[in-house]
């Protein structure tokens, strides 16, 4: 008897690792599945959102281009003629970005549709007084706060994607996309002119010398015309702050403007005033 008992008791336990070790390679599988499954809609999802944030920032480039000089950036702006584009109006820009992105959400449908995603944009919201230093939001689409010290050109939107084939639902992001240009400082010494350059929601931007341009233009005679002055050299100094070195001295209390894009093509307009003294000084608003 003692010996039926013993091997009863093996047996159990025999039985018991079989299960456990079933149970384990079960879970494992599971939690394998799991991965993939999140894998799989982490790089769908991070693909659309980055896709949908060029077609904002195309769209914000078309709005600052064609409000800017509609005629000069026309090898651009002119496509969207067809579309309802006005040259110079930001109304019909902001009619051409609504109808593109439901184009855009159109295509993706059909992209993903054997992967069961379901993509809709929509309006958003956003508030970017941390970055104009003023009481300022994105409401309708498309925002160009130009023509101050510091100034900003915003599109915001946002996404909704149902991905079923994974089981992810109600999965929304808001995208904030824009420049921002802040002139901190004009000196006559050494005819240059600081400036900061932030791209969307207050990154620091580097790239202003090597891909994106940046020019300064200078009213003459006091409600004279805006003359173009010649940009010599552009210098980055980290956090997104430059030095710009023009060509010729500004004398005290001129207005000028600086017109600043990045790669992207996004266009933003500030506009300051030359110290009264010919000396090195905040420029002023």
């Amino acid at each position: 008897m003692p010996a039926k008992g013993q091997i009863l008791v093996a047996a159990v336990l025999v039985i018991g690792l079989i299960v456990m070790s079933a149970l384990v390679t079960a879970y494992r599988a599971h939690t394998l599945f799991l991965r993939a499954r999140g894998a799989a809609a982490r790089e769908a999802v991070s693909a659309i959102t980055v896709d949908f944030e060029r077609a904002l920032a195309a769209m914000l480039a078309l709005a600052t281009r064609t409000r800017f000089d509609h005629d000069r950036f026309s090898d651009f702006t002119a496509r969207f003629e067809e579309l309802g584009l006005v040259p110079g109006d930001l109304e019909s820009a902001k009619l051409v970005a609504r109808r593109f992105l439901e184009g855009w959400e159109a295509a993706v449908r059909v992209v993903y549709a054997e992967k069961g995603v379901q993509v809709e944009w929509f309006e958003g919201v956003v508030d970017v007084t941390h970055l104009l230093g003023k009481p300022a939001y994105v409401y309708d689409l498309v925002l160009l706060d130009w023509y101050s010290t510091t100034s900003g050109s915003y599109v915001c939107a946002g996404l909704e994607l149902n991905f079923t084939s994974v089981g992810l639902y109600g999965w929304r992001v808001l995208s904030l996309v824009g420049l921002t240009v802040s002139i901190d400082e004009y000196s006559a010494a050494s005819n240059t002119v600081r400036i900061r350059v932030l791209v969307d929601n207050g990154t620091y931007y580097g790239n202003l010398a090597n891909r994106g341009w940046v020019e300064v233009y200078y009213q003459q005679g006091g409600d004279g015309g805006w003359v173009k002055a010649e940009v010599k050299d552009v210098t980055y100094e980290g956090f997104g702050y430059y030095r710009i070195t023009v060509d010729t001295e500004l004398p005290g209390e001129t207005p000028f403007i600086v017109v600043a894009s990045d790669e992207r093509g996004i266009l933003v307009v500030s506009r300051a005033v030359t110290p009264a003294s010919p000396s090195k000084g905040k420029a002023k608003g």
